[in-house]
């Protein structure tokens, strides 16, 4: 009765054609563009669009157009690079990524080599239907349950499995040799004073000033182990002031490049006292007199602003010090007075603790107290919970983020500092115990977002299905070896997907840096790479559990239909999706990424809207700044395919071949780009590409074992099935000695190492005088606010072009100008 009323859907090949067409074309399209491009390029020894590292990484890049102009040039001078010249070129995060695409090459190719005997196995099966036809032919679906053909699928299995295990053993060991060099030494682009810096979360009130901080820090670490201490301050308004002039900055010199560029022309001008972003009211006026005013009254107010900060911190620090120094007075005069007890009782060793325990918890009270009003009280001037010490040797940093400091929950947390080019000083202030309250708050909004999420990609991923759907529905079939029935069913469903995601991805960086307000750009990329791929491993079941639903709702529904049975039988047909995927996310997308198509049409249209004499110098600088390459939304469509791979190796073996093609030249093409294109701001010593990347790398091989039992078991392969076992035990324990001898001691750099590394450098030297008052000293500050730092004011605009020859600084120091808060910056 089951098998007469659910529906079997017959896979036919049409979609699969069309979508490899379509990205075949794609990309050939775009690779010829990529070679007309390039060599133009070269002729001009234009930088802009192919080479743009050589204008800030040029130190640590290969020759520009290495390889030289011929078609396949760029990807052989990108094979032959060695792995020691890569890291060295690219740093340690683009290097792990690299890493992480050739072991998936290599998994992919011994997979599509399996493929050659499972094919044949399972093209000659004997069981029959319309699930077993086209398509499903060469899948798992065409052998018949119980039969001995599934013994083939085992070794398979078991050949695949050690093969990956191996491979990622063998790439953490050698992460831990390159990690421990960059918990030693950093980054060669990074000031080496940075290693030694500590972010301090959840300070209590009575240590919210420079020197009570760096006291505090002296009394745990003495004879000089601290360099300077800074606490963090509210600074609202000025963040506003400054991102208010720096609109003002850009407006004069766009309004002066617009002179120069069109002499002959009116007067630029501007509305004045607008509001909604001058589209209502306000007095048109011109706008070079407008900005020059504009200028000189927000240089005045910032100066205002930033004295009166000043003056502020000023006095709650001497406050704070005062008492500061009255406790350490007091503790000195007890430690001179005499013992005149030779000996202390057990009693009154039991009456001390109890009176400091008591202490503790009052000092705990306090504590949540102060919390309590700091989150309501957040006045400019104002000290926050967040600070940063910096130590004079690698002992003292590495001691300090691995010891518990006070031994009370949330009091002085210590984490290593990012780099400060990542810091999002905007939320640098928040205090850590509210961003803590809102992850947990969001991260319930995001799970429960899962289960609404369900609709919108079972929706597009059943267009997929679109027969099933139009039987379902009572409607006539289509012809499925159609090309229409295949653009429809092939494309369609990955262009919506893709879309669903891309739309998820801005929401998660969203809620990352708005909501919780995470403080450095890596705390957002770890966030957003775990969000984006549990969203990513979600599709997965929702395709498979979604698609069988919609061609077997009735049956689902009245109890007619197995759901266990029609979910394996779905498995094979859900993987036509799952190509189709991969293959638009290989041709078309290689030659996307190649052509840096985005990147020209924005800067062709820009040159017909706004010709080059015509953008400012600031402009022309920003355009050449090379891009950077986003992880949290870059990894996770990989890690799905890595993951899309494994689970259907041993059940549809063709998925192989498309993964090769995908890894392998996606490792050719983003080893080429690292080289040449992209320039990551700030490196994280592989700590999303590889250590959180590994994660998910784990899951997808639990997933994909467990799915392989449950397969063997409806298969009535119950042998089969208990000997899927051993590779899920055999991965457990790899795990677990993984984690133990690897993985755990790579969390910080070992004292050992860090005294060794101390000897052969030398200590930091102290800043005596670093943090005495908070004006004076806070051009000294390793990690002073930007804003705060009169040093990096632009108080005036720059030129319309500037001169070689006249000093003026080169477009590495140009960027660093001038602090503003990202989220008041205008979109480039």
């Amino acid at each position: 009765m089951a098998d007469e009323e659910a529906v079997e859907v017959l896979i036919a090949w049409a979609p699969i054609y069309v979508t490899l067409l379509f990205s075949f074309v794609q990309g050939v399209i775009l690779f010829c563009f990529f070679l007309r491009q390039r060599n133009k390029d070269i002729k001009r020894v234009n930088y802009d669009l192919f080479e743009p590292r050589q204008y800030t990484r040029g130190h640590r890049s290969p020759p520009p157009f290495d390889g030289g102009s011929s078609t396949f040039a760029w990807a052989k001078a990108a094979w032959k690079v060695p792995d020691d010249v890569c890291l060295r070129n690219v740093g340690l995060d683009c290097y792990m990524f690299i890493r992480f695409l050739r072991l998936a090459a290599r998994m992919t190719l011994v997979g599509a080599f399996l493929s050659i005997f499972l094919i044949p196995v399972y093209a000659t099966g004997e069981a029959r239907g319309e699930s077993t036809e086209a398509f499903n032919q060469l899948t798992l679906n065409r052998v018949e349950s119980g039969s001995n053909r599934l013994w083939v699928t085992v070794v398979c299995w078991w050949i695949f499995i050690a093969f990956i295990l191996t491979e990622l053993w063998n790439e953490w060991k050698a992460y831990a040799k390159h990690r421990y060099e960059f918990l030693a030494k950093g980054d060669m682009d990074t000031a080496k004073d940075y290693r030694y810096v500590i972010r301090v979360e959840n300070i209590p009130a009575d240590k919210q000033s420079n020197h009570a901080l760096r006291a505090y820090f002296e009394h745990l670490f003495p004879n000089n182990q601290v360099r300077q201490a800074a606490v963090c301050l509210y600074a609202t308004d000025l963040d506003k002031s400054i991102a208010d002039r720096h609109k003002a900055l850009v407006g004069y010199e766009k309004a002066v490049a617009f002179t120069k560029a069109k002499p002959d022309k009116p007067l630029p001008m501007v509305k004045k006292d607008a509001k909604m972003g001058g589209l209502c009211g306000g007095t048109k006026v011109e706008a070079i007199p407008h900005y020059q005013a504009e200028i000189a009254r927000l240089n005045q107010e910032i100066d205002s602003e930033r004295s009166a900060l000043y003056a502020l911190a000023d006095g709650q620090a001497a406050d704070k010090n005062a008492v500061l120094d009255a406790e350490l007075e007091e503790t000195a005069a007890e430690l001179k007075q005499p013992n005149t007890d030779d000996h202390v009782d057990a009693a009154n060793v039991e009456i001390e603790f109890e009176a400091k325990g008591t202490a503790r918890v009052a000092d705990d009270q306090s504590l949540e107290t102060f919390e309590e009003e700091e989150v309501l009280v957040e006045t400019d001037g104002k000290a926050s919970s967040t600070g940063y010490v910096t130590l004079t040797s690698l002992r003292a940093k590495n001691a300090a983020i691995q010891c518990e400091i006070s031994g009370r929950k949330d009091r002085m947390d210590t984490f290593p500092a990012s780099d400060p080019s990542g810091v999002i000083w905007e939320n640098a202030t928040v205090p850590l115990t509210r961003q803590r309250s809102v992850q947990m708050g969001v991260a319930c909004f995001w799970l429960v977002g899962v289960l609404f999420w369900a609709v919108p990609v079972s929706f597009v991923t059943s267009i997929a299905n679109l027969n099933g759907i139009l039987e379902a529905a009572g409607l006539g079939t289509a012809d499925p070896t159609s090309f229409w029935y295949g653009l429809v069913a092939g494309l369609l469903p990955v262009i919506f997907l893709a879309i669903l995601m891309a739309v998820l991805y801005i929401a998660i960086v969203m809620v990352a840096t708005k909501v919780i307000r995470k403080k450095s750009m890596p705390e957002v990329d770890s966030y957003t790479l775990f969000w984006h791929q549990l969203f990513q491993f979600a599709n997965l079941w929702l395709i498979l559990i979604g698609g069988s639903f919609f061609n077997n709702a009735e049956g689902f529904l009245n109890g007619s239909t197995d759901i266990f049975e029609e979910v394996a039988k779905a498995i094979p047909g859900a993987s036509v999706f799952f190509m189709n995927l991969i293959a638009v996310g290989s041709f078309g997308a290689f030659g996307l990424e190649l052509s840096m198509l985005p990147t020209y049409g924005v800067t062709l249209i820009m040159g017909l809207i706004q010709p080059e004499a015509q953008r400012t110098q600031r402009m022309l600088d920003d355009a050449r700044h090379p891009p950077s390459i986003i992880w949290g939304k870059q990894l996770p469509p990989m890690i799905f395919v890595y993951l899309v791979a494994i689970l259907y190796m041993p059940i549809v073996p063709i998925v192989q071949i498309f993964a090769l093609v995908y890894f392998g030249g996606a490792y050719i093409v983003w080893k080429h780009q690292c080289l040449h294109v992209y320039a990551t701001p700030f490196e994280g010593g592989g700590e999303t590409t590889w250590q959180a990347l590994f994660g998910f790398l784990m899951a997808a091989i639990y997933m994909s074992e467990c799915v392989f039992i449950a397969y063997m078991g409806i298969k009535e392969g119950q042998i089969q099935g208990a000997l899927g076992f051993v590779p899920l035990v055999v991965t457990i324990l790899m795990h677990i000695l993984l984690n133990r001898n690897i993985r755990k001691p790579l969390e910080n750099l070992s004292l050992e190492v860090a005294a060794d590394v101390d000897d052969a450098e030398g200590l930091q030297s102290v800043d005596e005088e670093a943090d005495k008052t908070f004006s004076g000293t806070i051009e000294y500050q390793l990690y002073g606010q930007p804003g705060l730092k009169p040093s990096l004011d632009e108080r005036e605009p720059m030129p319309y072009r500037r001169d070689v020859h006249s000093g003026e600084p080169d477009i590495e120091r140009q960027g660093d100008r001038q602090y503003v808060p990202p989220s008041q910056q205008s979109n480039k």
